[in-house]
């Protein structure tokens, strides 16, 4: 676990710039975001969820190189619960996804054995990356950025 922390952390931190700590915000949509998506398989349809949601790991992997993180984890209190954990480069890479015609497939497919698609954002997203988002119909939660940094740690 302290091995998934520490790429996470390091892969937040690796975006180009260095903000200033204090009351100042990131600016929204160039920066590193945070994206949490819960999903909750019906019953029996765990093991689906599963074999569809590792087939599109892999091609967002392929596809997509503004998504800087991609993971699916299970529940530990429920075997039926999943969560997919994203960082993206920006917001432009959110928009990206998106427009994926793998994501739109996988959703299409996974959707009918879910109970529960629910996302939350976290960080510095622009108005077009949410506004986009939300127009997918699945209920989301941005959790705006108010002050924080990323770090820069190119050589």
């Amino acid at each position: 676990m302290w091995i998934r922390n520490l790429m996470l952390a390091t892969l937040f931190l690796s975006a180009s710039h260095v903000f200033a700590q204090g009351s100042e915000s990131l600016p929204a949509g160039s920066s590193a975001f945070v994206l949490i998506a819960r999903l909750h398989a019906l019953p029996g349809q765990a093991d689906k969820v599963v074999a569809l949601s590792s087939a599109v790991d892999k091609k967002v992997e392929a596809g997509e190189p503004g998504m800087l993180l991609h993971t699916f984890d299970q529940d530990p209190r429920d075997p039926q619960g999943f969560v997919w954990t994203e960082v993206y480069e920006n917001s432009d890479a959110l928009i990206f996804h998106l427009n994926n015609a793998d994501l739109a497939a996988y959703l299409e497919a996974v959707s009918p054995l879910l109970d529960v698609f629910t996302i939350e954002l976290y960080g510095a997203v622009s108005d077009d990356a949410v506004a986009a988002l939300s127009a997918t119909e699945t209920p989301v939660t941005h959790y705006a950025n108010l002050l924080g940094y990323i770090r820069d740690l190119t050589p």
